[in-house]
């Protein structure tokens, strides 16, 4: 199906933007101290944000007028591409680590961590296998086995880096998918029993993670060590009230609170732009996922369903953990805010989804909230 001349969802787009505009003007703020300490030069992250902006931005347009057919051979591929990258970066020498984790791979001029398009990828293929086959997941033997497997196959290379964060990210939107493809409660509640489990399992063996979840569940018990950072981010919002301390003006960036342009750069925006401004980003958040579900009701292609389903699942839940981070009602976890937060990979790969998004909008009949529009 050629969609190029079809109008697409100006809701997805002018959110997308919005979100992308408020990043730019926020890691400018919270980077310029520590980009002036490393680089002598406090537009150094800024800039370079920009550049994976108009990178992201590029591929965002590009996948909007790419044919539908095109995009379900991408996704085949692509699995495959991604899943090849998340072994390189395993390899001692062709891999690149920090903080503890080996995540990225070194292309010179840019970081690429492997695991961001795995996972736009696997919704593409995911959705690909339940199109071919409507009925694969009420059936044990070549239905539901194999997309298992393909989780624990997926899982096992994340969890090798280790990337437990992306690990649950990827178990909830597959799970997501198939419940949207129309399984039966009972496997799911199966599926739950067995998954969950495996995932407590998960947090208890690495003393890492257990301790974030009891410096969770009281973050004041050691607020100069391992609560630390949780305790700056909570002071960044106490002291942002209503109204924020001003553009620029914020506190906490200035070396009290680690990954202020990172991942926690909504404390940032807390700080200095106040409860409004945390209310509206919520709701930019919400909008899209809602115009990604809205796709997924209304499109008359399976395929199309079920991937945009599977990628306002996937911008959500990445948005919500990050924020319930942030906010001290989730456990701390290293992910970034799509499109907001610093990060190549995060920006380009999640300006990709929305491309799709924006492709997928364009199947939807006699749509009028959607505008013609050479993009």
């Amino acid at each position: 199906m050629d969609l190029r001349n079809q109008p697409y969802d100006l809701f997805i787009a002018s959110v997308a933007m919005v979100l992308v505009t408020a990043g730019l003007v926020m890691v400018f703020s919270a980077s310029s101290p520590i980009s002036l300490r490393i680089y002598g030069d406090p537009t150094h992250f800024a800039i370079r944000n920009m550049i994976y902006a108009a990178i992201g931005m590029a591929l965002m347009v590009t996948l909007a007028r790419m044919p539908l057919e095109t995009i379900r051979k991408l996704g085949r591929v692509g699995f495959w591409v991604c899943l090849l990258m998340l072994v390189l970066v395993l390899i001692p020498g062709v891999g690149r680590a920090g903080g503890g984790a080996q995540r990225w791979l070194d292309l010179g001029v840019i970081n690429i961590q492997p695991s961001e398009p795995f996972k736009v990828a696997l919704v593409l293929y995911v959705a690909h296998l339940l199109t071919a086959d409507p009925e694969r997941v009420n059936r044990i033997k070549g239905g539901l086995l194999p997309l298992v497997g393909l989780f624990s196959l997926a899982a096992t290379m994340l969890m090798a880096e280790p990337d437990f964060g992306a690990t649950l990210t990827v178990g909830a939107v597959m799970l997501g998918m198939i419940f949207v493809a129309g399984i039966r409660i009972g496997w799911i509640l199966t599926l739950l029993a067995t998954t969950l489990p495996a995932a407590a399992i998960g947090v208890m063996m690495a003393p890492y993670r257990l301790k974030r979840v009891m410096s969770f569940l009281d973050p004041w018990d050691d607020p100069l060590g391992t609560d630390f950072q949780l305790v700056q981010s909570l002071l960044a919002f106490g002291n942002g009230g209503l109204m924020g301390t001003g553009l620029g003006e914020g506190q906490q960036k200035q070396f009290y609170l680690p990954e202020a342009h990172t991942d926690f750069i909504f404390a940032v925006i807390g700080e200095e732009l106040g409860l409004f401004a945390v209310i509206l980003i919520i709701a930019l958040f919400a909008t899209l996922v809602w115009r990604a579900f809205r796709i997924a009701r209304m499109s008359e292609i399976r395929f199309v369903s079920l991937s945009a389903a599977g990628l306002g699942m996937l911008i959500g839940s990445q948005s919500l953990a990050n924020m319930g981070v942030v906010m001290g009602l989730l456990p701390p976890k290293g992910l970034t805010l799509p499109m907001v937060s610093y990060g190549g990979s995060s920006m380009i790969i999640t300006l990709g989804a929305v491309g799709l998004l924006l492709a997928f909008s364009r199947t939807l009949p006699n749509d009028p909230n959607r505008v013609t529009a050479a993009v």
